[in-house]
């Protein structure tokens, strides 16, 4: 699946199951453009406050199904360090 497709699907799964004001972004080395065949897909939600963890679940249930042989990683980065979040910043 190309990417672009892949990354359409998962931001609609997220914003079908996520109610609220988050940011999705995408990071790591597709964000930096050297992803390799074998790269996965680091995507970060980013809101002022914690994606419920039943929601984070339905999340990546639905992302599951997308048909791609990549791993596909989502992060709530609220729950993550400031320096965490600075690096994903840096290049989302």
């Amino acid at each position: 699946m190309e990417r672009d497709l892949i990354l359409e699907k998962i931001a609609k799964i997220i914003q079908e199951s996520a109610s609220g004001d988050y940011k999705i972004l995408l990071f790591g080395s597709w964000a930096k453009g050297n992803a390799l065949d074998t790269s996965d897909i680091d995507i970060g939600i980013l809101g002022e406050k914690k994606v419920p963890f039943g929601i984070m679940v339905k999340i990546f249930n639905k992302a599951d199904n997308i048909p791609t042989l990549r791993s596909i990683d989502i992060v709530d980065l609220t729950t993550k360090d400031k320096e965490y979040k600075k690096n994903v910043l840096k290049y989302a």
